[in-house]
């Protein structure tokens, strides 16, 4: 087996920890392995595991959501196999499968692995969620001061809710026309956004469908009211809530920002789109019911 190893560079224990035991069991399997640090260029990071992957069967993230974004995005159409070894802050893909870090570990080197669906919003590509409106904002303020923890991403949430402008969004969802005051409007290929806020809990990998929640606006008190309730994981009997499975979505407001697996992703206008088994994904063994 040949493997290329993705690694955000860390200086966090854990990190350092996880990652000389992967290279260690590779040496151990005498199994030849390239590495590559990211950069934090996703243009340039996405080219450059692009060219390197294909000569490899088995592509392996050490990282977080965003490192597993720029991987996906650089994999799609190559005959590749992604393995995942969470590292990040939030790692709300890995949280939706309820797994060990030792499942993770053993998937890495295992033969089991299926096919999964993946997201795309415009030309980014998703393995988890796309947002637009409040979530992206919230995003696009954590650039200059990232959140250290997942805990540190709810607070960041709460705090920028209390002086967030909504803004009107018009579009189509599964061909059906809208238009509404806009809180978070996402589409979900998994169950977790935002540092463990479980929006999607009928989410499934492989079934060829996105789940779309479309939150309204309501003003402070009533977002707040929102945010509890989404936090409290209660948000499917609200009212106004717009829940829909679907392939396909428009979204015709203009400059509205996009984030894609935590990371943005441009702005509005929108076309989002599933591509049914895209990616081939080593999944937990644990796990396999859940997907």
């Amino acid at each position: 087996m040949q493997m290329l190893i993705i690694i955000k560079p860390s200086t966090q224990k854990k990190h350092k920890k996880n990652c000389a035991w992967l290279l260690k069991q590779c040496q151990k399997r005498q199994i030849s392995y390239t590495l590559v640090y990211t950069t934090g260029d996703f243009t340039d990071d996405c080219k450059k595991i692009t060219m390197l992957a294909q000569s490899q069967k088995r592509v392996v993230v050490l990282g977080g959501d965003g490192s597993l974004h720029l991987a996906v995005n650089a994999l799609m159409g190559l005959n590749c196999t992604l393995a995942l070894l969470p590292q990040g802050t939030g790692n709300d893909f890995a949280r939706g499968f309820g797994c060990t870090i030792s499942a993770w570990r053993t998937a890495i080197f295992s033969d089991f692995s299926e096919k999964i669906d993946i997201g795309q919003i415009n030309s980014r590509y998703f393995i988890n969620i796309a947002g637009i409106g409040f979530d992206a904002h919230v995003v696009q303020a954590l650039q200059s001061k990232p959140a250290l923890s997942a805990l540190g991403y709810s607070f960041a949430g709460f705090k920028h809710l209390l002086g967030y402008q909504a803004k009107w969004l018009a579009g189509r969802l599964a061909g059906q026309p809208v238009k509404y005051h806009n809180l978070i409007t996402v589409f979900a290929n998994h169950h977790y956004f935002g540092g463990g806020l479980r929006i999607a809990p009928k989410a499934e990998l492989n079934n060829g469908y996105l789940e779309c929640y479309g939150m309204p606006a309501r003003g402070l008190v009533g977002n707040l009211y929102s945010f509890i309730r989404l936090l409290l994981r209660n948000h499917h009997a609200m009212s106004g809530l717009n829940y829909q499975r679907l392939t396909t979505a428009y979204i015709q407001t203009p400059d509205l920002p996009i984030e894609a697996d935590g990371e943005l992703a441009g702005v509005s206008p929108a076309k989002v789109t599933i591509h049914p088994q895209a990616l081939r994904f080593c999944i937990p063994k644990s796990s396999v019911t859940q997907v």
